[in-house]
C-alpha cells in the first residue's frame, strides 16, 4: 500500500515565499550600499594622503629655507671683498668690470658645496640679484631646485614632482630686506575625478638669513638712541684680577673733552675711594682712573659703571677681585 504524500498547507507555502523575498532584499541592499562605502574609504584614505603630502612639502620648504639661510654669511664676505676691490660701493645688479682675482675667486668657490659655491661665485661676478624670482633662472634650476628635493620625503613624496615657483634671494648690501623666500609646488599623482585636473600643492618658506646687521648694537651700552646720547667703551681693567691692598686702573674711551664719573659697587655698596668720580677725556678721547682697592675688599665679582655728565649714555662692567695668594702654600 503507498504512502500518502504529507501536505505542506498554505502557512508552511507562505513561510518559505516570505524567507525568499527577504533574502533578496539583502543582496539588493547590499548591492547598492557597498560601491558607495568603498567610495568613502576611498576618498577618506586620499584625502589623508594629501594631508600628509602638505605636511612634508611645508617641512621640505622650511628646511630648504633655512639650510639657504644658513650660506649667506660667505655670501656676504664674497661680495664685501668685490667692493673693496672695484674702490666703491656697486650694485649688486649692475654688470661692473671685475679685476682677473675675482674671476679666479669666483671659479674656486664653486668647489664649496651647494648652494654656498654658487651664490659664491654669483657674487664674485656681479650676478647676485636680490628681491627678484629668479625660480625660472639657472641658478634656481639647476641648483636650488635639486638642492631643495634633497630634503623631501621619499616615504610620502616623489621627489621627482616637486618644482621650484619662487625664490627670492636676501638684499646684502642695504641689508633692508634680510629675507630669504622660498615657495614650492608638489603635482600629487592623482587626477580629480570626471575633470582629469592634477592636484598641485603648494608651500611657501621665509627665513632671516645669518648675515651681520646693517646697524650693529652697541654691546654692553644701555645708552639710548639719539643724536645728544654719549658713546661710552670701557677699554682696559687693569690688573685682572683685582687685588685688595693694590691698586686699579680703568680706561674708558668717550668723545674728546667729555665729562664721564665713574662708580665701583662692591658687596658692602658704592666705593668711597679717592680719585673716583668725575673726570675730562683728553684730546684723545682717553679717560683713566685709579684708585687705591681696601685690603677689606671682599672677594667676589663686582661692577663698576661709568656715565656722562650732562649727556646721557653710560656703560657698567664686571670684574673680579681675588686674595693674594699664599706664597708659602705654594713652596711647600
Amino acid at each position: 500500500m503507498k504512502r500518502r504524500k504529507p501536505w505542506d498547507g498554505p502557512t508552511k507555502r507562505s513561510i518559505a515565499a516570505f524567507t525568499y523575498e527577504r533574502k533578496g532584499s539583502i543582496l539588493l541592499e547590499a548591492a547598492l550600499v557597498m560601491p558607495l562605502l568603498l567610495f568613502l574609504l576611498a576618498a577618506f584614505s586620499v584625502i589623508i594622503s594629501l594631508c600628509m603630502a602638505q605636511m612634508a612639502l611645508h617641512a621640505t620648504a622650511s628646511q630648504s629655507a633655512r639650510q639657504i639661510a644658513a650660506h649667506m654669511y660667505p655670501v656676504e664676505l664674497a661680495q664685501q671683498q668685490l667692493q673693496a676691490a672695484a674702490g666703491a660701493a656697486v650694485t649688486p645688479n649692475l654688470p661692473v668690470p671685475l679685476p682677473g682675482w675675482s674671476e679666479v675667486a669666483a671659479d674656486a668657490a664653486e668647489w664649496l658645496p651647494d648652494p654656498a659655491g654658487e651664490f659664491v661665485s654669483s657674487a664674485l661676478r656681479g650676478d647676485w640679484r636680490p628681491l627678484q624670482n629668479l625660480a625660472a633662472t639657472e641658478l634656481g634650476r639647476g641648483v636650488i631646485e635639486p638642492f631643495v628635493r634633497q630634503y623631501a620625503n621619499d616615504y610620502v613624496l616623489k621627489p621627482e614632482r616637486i618644482r621650484l615657483s619662487y625664490i627670492s634671494l636676501p638684499d646684502l648690501k642695504d641689508k633692508e630686506e634680510p629675507y630669504i623666500a622660498i615657495a614650492l609646488e608638489y603635482e600629487y599623482p592623482f587626477r580629480i575625478p570626471f575633470l582629469g585636473r592634477p592636484i598641485v600643492l603648494r608651500e611657501q618658506a621665509y627665513e632671516r638669513v645669518w648675515v651681520s646687521d646693517a646697524a650693529p648694537a652697541a654691546y654692553g651700552s644701555e645708552a639710548e638712541s639719539g643724536e645728544n646720547t654719549l658713546q661710552l667703551q670701557i677699554v682696559s681693567i687693569s690688573p685682572n684680577p683685582l687685588r685688595p691692598g693694590q691698586k686699579a686702573t680703568v680706561v674708558v674711551k668717550t668723545e674728546p673733552g667729555a665729562r664721564v664719573s665713574l662708580s665701583v659697587t662692591y658687596k658692602s655698596g658704592a666705593s668711597k675711594a679717592k680719585h673716583l668720580g668725575e673726570a675730562a677725556a683728553d684730546d684723545q678721547g682717553y679717560v683713566q682712573w685709579t684708585w687705591h682697592v681696601s685690603g677689606n675688599t671682599t672677594p667676589g665679582i663686582w661692577e663698576l659703571e661709568v656715565e656722562g655728565s650732562g649727556r646721557k649714555g653710560s656703560v657698567s662692567k664686571h670684574f673680579v677681585v681675588e686674595k693674594k695668594p699664599d706664597v708659602r702654600s705654594g713652596e711647600e
